[in-house]
């Protein structure tokens, strides 16, 4: 009787325990080109950057979402300086495995800010419909773009919103991820697909075991172009869930000017990288 009790107890609290959001530590780590200068928890963040409430269009939402955080300028003088002006890229890594690099002069000429909650709810969450509708986890830290005042940023989607940032480090892209670009002497439409590579796909994707590791490698033993058919990376880029049911791999960005072309330029790029591959 007391084994048949203490066996119903602890699926019960197994039940319980399931259904409790595990919330991880805020902490935020700050990195020049990959040396630790600073590890703050939030609090300590607060004495040194005054947060702020910021209301913006949320792109895996579609809605306007209000939340607490610091300006990411701000922020980033404060802990750098002025440094962090003269850097080439600022790359964010996130707890689930993505990496963002994005060029700090974005960050000069767009307001955008470091949040951590959002006054209007509980739970720092929220679902994401670009991924299959998934609930996720924001914390510790959500980078976002003040995208109303500046409406021309809502046509980029969410490819420059990393969310469970966990490490701010200023870079230089090449110094960085020196296996990922394509010969110096590539044509045009690869040198366009690195970029636009860069842009959407090295966050979740590695390529020579470089980028994010949310996803998978695309390069290196074997290539993706060596086992799949030109027609099913088009089909999988314009709209993954048509080939894969319940892929959490979104469409690239539906209101990017010249899609198509971008996609196969894309491809032009990883089809170039096979012949360089380079073990991680």
């Amino acid at each position: 009787m007391f084994k048949k009790g203490a066996f119903i107890f602890n699926v019960m609290f197994s039940i319980l325990l399931s259904q409790v959001t595990i919330t991880s530590p805020q902490e935020l780590t700050f990195k020049n080109h990959g040396k630790v200068i600073k590890e703050l928890s939030l609090e300590k963040l607060k004495k040194v950057i005054q947060s702020t409430t910021i209301t913006v269009f949320e792109p895996t939402e579609s809605e306007n979402i209000r939340y607490n955080g610091f300006p990411v300028n701000n922020l980033l003088t404060g802990i750098y300086g002025d440094k962090w002006k003269e850097t080439e890229e600022i790359l964010f890594t996130c707890r689930d495995g993505y990496q963002k690099s994005i060029p700090s002069i974005e960050f000069k000429e767009y307001p955008s800010y470091l949040v951590y909650t959002n006054p209007d709810k509980v739970e720092f969450t929220l679902i994401n419909r670009l991924q299959n509708n998934q609930l996720v986890d924001l914390g510790p830290f959500y980078l976002v773009w003040d995208n109303i005042s500046h409406p021309e940023l809502q046509d980029e989607g969410a490819s420059n919103w990393p969310y469970q940032v966990t490490t701010i480090d200023l870079i230089n892209f090449r110094d960085r991820f020196p296996n990922m670009a394509p010969p110096k002497n590539s044509p045009m439409n690869v040198k366009n697909g690195f970029l636009a590579f860069r842009q959407y796909c090295m966050a979740c994707h590695t390529i020579n075991g470089e980028g994010g590791e949310k996803s998978v490698e695309l390069n290196y033993p074997v290539s993706v172009t060596e086992y799949f058919k030109e027609s099913w990376l088009i089909k999988w880029i314009y709209n993954p869930r048509s080939v894969r049911f319940n892929t959490t791999m979104p469409a690239l960005n539906p209101k990017l000017k010249d899609r198509e072309t971008v996609i196969k330029d894309i491809i032009a790029y990883l089809k170039a990288m096979k012949d360089n591959k380079r073990k991680p």
